[in-house]
């Protein structure tokens, strides 16, 4: 593990922080914007319009908002009680480190598919429920491996239901927004075609069960790591005991109010099933929809899931404040042509066949950098969608051959683990010890897989 922990060590040294990356990144789109323009103050001002044009895009402002809230709505359930119970329960069942592991990678992936959020906080939760259950019950286990698999499931979440470029391809006239030209594009591309393909489902129950399977070898062969870890007890923390209502604020501590929002909200998402007759209905404002109704079924009451949401909103820092600069990067390559150029050396590098490899390796780097699939769909995604359709190739299988790069190097970009490194209080070098190993088999799976399906 050694040679590992050197390489995280340093990754850390060469690259800065989230917002230092942003701003590097923006200093060189504006560089390259300006040189395009003339070095000139009628240039620099352009140069200033356009960057500023990206910053503030309507499209762009609600499509962070939905990216928020998916966040937001998905960590609040994990932090529900009911869920939260269950997890405990859960964590009682293994008799062995090998037991654990498998559990934590399963819960991890699966809560994960179905909500990134919800996976990301459910994970490092269960994985923390886990140690202190073993640990009780002097159980030899492995901790860092745990918490390993209890965050592989980033690795699968934008193959999941709150994949952000499969989402937002589904919503109508979103790709023809992100490209300048009249490209033939469609104006949407249904969940059926990406997230519920047969492709993308074989290629992501492939990916799991690899997971599983490395996960369980790594346990035999490491079943106990070499540091000591103390594990205390976790307990939730949405507790209203301590809170006492007055006068009309009873309402928001009554059951009924949170229930009758959450059963109006079903019964629409249950009638535009019935209506559609199909997957075309689903896109982010359903998602985001479905978990809103489900967080307020699961908390109770409107001043529980207000507080859930309280502590959620947090983790939602990084999106809030990052996107706008990703979006001035999208302006600044978007109306100085740049987009144009850096598509047409996309297309002089890979012919029809290698381009969805091409556009894996390649999202698979940018991930690093920007470590946000939503964020990173919208600076990559108008220069591959283009690319690609001068390439001749689906937008189906450039969206998905994204996602699976941008997912993939998740388990070496340390960004999204934090929650996870702050709940189980394992230190990121032990954990990116065994979590560069599920990106190994991911790679291979994630390239076979594009290489034998599209």
């Amino acid at each position: 593990m050694r040679s590992n922990v050197l390489a995280e060590r340093l990754f850390h040294k060469i690259i800065p922080g989230q917002f230092g990356l942003a701003f590097v990144i923006t200093a060189v789109a504006f560089i390259a914007d300006l040189s395009k323009n003339g070095l000139s103050i009628t240039g620099f001002i352009t140069t200033l319009e356009h960057w500023q044009r990206g910053f503030w895009d309507g499209n762009l402002m609600i499509f962070t908002l939905q990216m928020i809230l998916i966040l937001v709505f998905g960590y609040s359930i994990a932090i529900s009680p009911i869920v939260y119970k269950y997890l405990k329960k859960m964590a009682e069942i293994p008799s062995s480190g090998l037991q654990a592991a498998l559990l934590a990678g399963t819960v991890s992936m699966a809560a994960s598919w179905l909500n990134w959020g919800l996976g990301l906080v459910a994970g490092a939760i269960f994985v923390r429920l886990l140690g202190h259950s073993l640990q009780r019950r002097q159980i030899t286990f492995n901790y860092p491996l745990l918490g390993a698999a209890g965050y592989s499931g980033m690795m699968i979440w934008h193959g999941g239901l709150s994949g952000s470029a499969t989402l937002k391809a589904a919503e109508s006239g979103h790709l023809k927004s992100l490209v300048s030209t009249n490209l033939s594009l469609p104006d949407a591309v249904a969940v059926s075609d990406t997230i519920f393909s047969l492709s993308n489902s074989l290629i992501t129950l492939l990916a799991c069960i690899s997971v599983l399977a490395l996960v369980a070898l790594l346990a035999l062969r490491f079943p106990k790591d070499s540091t000591s870890f103390d594990i205390p007890p976790l307990h939730p923390d949405i507790d209203l005991r301590a809170e006492r209502a007055s006068g009309a604020e009873v309402l928001e501590f009554k059951r009924w109010p949170a229930h009758t929002v959450a059963v109006l909200l079903i019964f629409y998402l249950a009638s535009r099933i019935v209506t559609e007759a199909s997957l075309n209905f689903f896109n982010p404002n359903v998602v985001i929809t479905f978990l809103l109704a489900f967080g307020l079924l699961l908390h109770g009451s409107l001043r529980a899931y207000m507080l859930s949401i309280d502590r959620a909103i947090q983790s939602a820092s990084g999106v809030l404040l990052l996107f706008p600069f990703y979006f001035g990067i999208i302006g600044l390559l978007r109306y100085s042509g740049l987009t144009h150029d850096i598509t047409q050396w996309f297309v002089s590098l890979a012919d029809q066949r290698l381009f969805p490899i091409f556009v894996f390796l390649s999202s698979s780097i940018v991930n690093l950098l920007i470590p946000s699939g939503g964020g990173q769909w919208a600076v990559q995604g108008p220069i591959i969608l283009e690319a690609g359709s001068l390439l001749g190739i689906s937008p189906e299988q450039t969206i998905l051959s994204f996602a699976y790069g941008d997912q993939l190097t998740n388990m070496l970009q340390p960004f999204w683990a934090i929650p996870l490194l702050y709940i189980t209080r394992i230190k990121a070098s032990d954990l990116i010890g065994y979590t560069f190993f599920i990106m190994l088999i991911g790679l291979v799976v994630f390239f076979l897989g594009i290489l034998l399906l599209f």
